[in-house]
Parts: structure tokens; sequence; C-alpha cells
């Protein structure tokens, strides 16, 4: 029995490695290895994250964060957040006075992209 204990605990520990990153505290500088830790969200203020790896999501909900990196889905409902991407395939944007740049699609095409906000800069390069 204690075998099987074991056995489903290793089991159980292994499907659950890869894990969240959140950021709640304000100032916060963080560095996040996307292999290890597939989804970020931002809810404190001020914070400064660089991405190593491609993150599955970045979810941005506090303000004025500098985030650079790659992500296949990004979402800033903050304000005054500053995010340089490498690549992305969509981008969502509806907070107010973001400025995100984006180099590159994840895939060939260029990533789709939602702004629904007020005085935001979205920028694609070609």
């Amino acid at each position: 029995m204690k075998t099987i204990l074991c056995i489903a605990l290793l089991v159980s520990a292994a499907s659950t490695a890869a894990a969240d990153v959140s950021i709640t505290d304000n100032d916060k500088r963080v560095t996040v290895d996307c292999a290890k830790d597939k989804v970020v969200n931002v809810v404190g203020n001020k914070a400064v994250i660089t991405l190593t790896g491609t993150c599955e999501q970045v979810n941005i909900s506090g303000n004025k964060a500098t985030v650079k990196g790659s992500a296949a889905r990004v979402q800033v409902s903050g304000n005054e957040n500053k995010l340089a991407l490498d690549a992305a395939d969509a981008i969502l944007v509806s907070g107010n006075k973001n400025i995100v740049s984006c180099k590159k699609g994840l895939r060939d095409a260029p990533p789709r992209v939602m702004n629904s906000g007020t005085d935001n800069k979205v920028s694609v390069e070609k």
C-alpha cells in the first residue's frame, strides 16, 4: 500500500511541475523561466519582468509594469504598462495608456491584436 501511495505522489508531483507565477507585490524585479512557469500574472504595480523562453500566457492587471520577452498570449487590462515583446501570437489590450511593441508572431503570421482601451500604442514590426 505504501508503494502505491509513493507512486501516486510521484506521478502527481510530475504532472504539476509547470506552475504559474503571480506577482502581487509592488516594485518587484523578476526573471521568469517560461519552460518552468507557463503563465505569468502581474497584479502588483511597477513590476519589472523579464521572460526567458516563451510563456503560454502573460496577464497584466497591475499598473506601470515593464515586461520583456515572448508569450503566446498577452492580456493587458492595467494602465501605463510597457511591453517589449520579441514574439507573440495574440495581444489583447483593454487598459489605458499602455505601450506594447512586438517584433513578430510566434508562427509565420503576425500576432492578432485587439486594442479596446484608450490611448494605447500597439505596434508590430513588419
